[in-house]
């Protein structure tokens, strides 16, 4: 209340001389329309003017009425001064915010112009720099090839004096080297036309001694061979026993897997005799025949490790 106050100050010192002002009247009035005593003397005759109650109060109310619209529109335009004011004291900060602001970005742009302007003369002179230090580097880099050029042609001019006498003792070298090389391979060529022969010579008689010494291998390895294959088809016709229901002169050929020991490891039919009970007791014969009689030597053996046999019984 006491803030509201201070900040309408005037309006309330308005309000209270009118409200002073009013109650002056009322008591004016009041005053004036009170009625007097008057003394009568007898005789006299007495005239009253009777005060109206309703009047009265209408017109209070009248008053009240006033002074309430007179109170409503001095708060209207105490609070349309109060909210011009805060505009214009918005107004103001905004106006100040951007004049801060505007010469915040100012300020700002400025030195941009300034950093940027020592950013280019820094470049510029690290160009120049640049540029000198490449001219300079230009310039050692031809005096050193310039150097290098003049060092070459006297090194190249040397080379070729040292080359042109190397290239005579080379020359005559070589005549020397093909001379003694042609006289070696002439006499390489001899000694292998000699060597050769004598190998050829060599070769064709171990040839013929290996041939001879094959033929008698085969020899005795083909009737080492056979003798065995008849020592273990007797064996197997001993261990033989006939069918009753199979008819005499039947054959029939075996796959026996032999081991070195002679041991059977496993037999089948190859050629069925076309009876199976034949069949049969001939694969039992020759795992009652186990071990089978086998050559000792590992060479002849192979031709036993699996071997095929025909089984003809009263051939062997």
């Amino acid at each position: 209340m006491i803030e509201w106050i201070k900040e309408n100050s005037i309006a309330f010192t308005i309000a209270v001389i009118l409200h002073l002002l009013f109650i002056g009247a009322l008591l004016f009035n009041w005053e004036y329309d009170k009625p007097k005593q008057i003394v009568l003397k007898q005789g006299d005759v007495i005239q009253t003017t009777a005060v109206d109650a309703n009047s009265f109060n209408a017109k209070i109310e009248q008053i009240e009425q006033q002074k309430k619209a007179e109170q409503q529109r001095k708060a209207a335009e105490a609070r349309k001064k109060k909210a011009l004011k805060e505009k214009k004291r918005r107004e103001e900060l905004k106006r100040k915010e951007e004049k801060k602001r505007k010469k915040a970005e100012a300020a700002r742009k400025k030195e941009q112009q300034r950093k940027a302007a020592l950013l280019k003369e820094k470049k510029l002179k690290e160009q120049k720099l640049k540029e000198k230090k490449l001219r300079e580097k230009k310039l050692k880099e031809k005096k050193r090839k310039e150097a290098e050029k003049k060092a070459a042609e006297e090194k190249r001019k040397k080379e070729q004096a040292r080359k042109k006498a190397e290239a005579r003792k080379a020359e005559e070298k070589k005549r020397k080297e093909a001379e003694q090389k042609r006289i070696a391979e002439q006499k390489r060529k001899e000694e292998q036309r000699q060597k050769a022969e004598a190998e050829k010579k060599r070769q064709a008689e171990l040839r013929r001694q290996q041939e001879r010494e094959r033929a008698e291998r085969e020899r005795l390895s083909r009737g080492t061979v056979n003798k065995y294959v008849a020592l273990i088809a007797q064996k197997i016709e001993r261990n033989w026993r006939q069918p009753l229901d199979a008819p005499r002169n039947l054959q029939c050929k075996i796959d026996i897997r032999l081991r070195s020991t002679g041991e059977v490891v496993s037999v089948k039919i190859a050629e069925s005799s076309g009876n199976a009970s034949f069949d049969r007791s001939v694969e039992t014969a020759v795992r009652r025949a186990s071990p089978l009689p086998v050559p000792k030597d590992s060479v002849i053996f192979k031709e036993f490790e699996v071997m095929r046999l025909r089984f003809e019984p009263g051939s062997h």
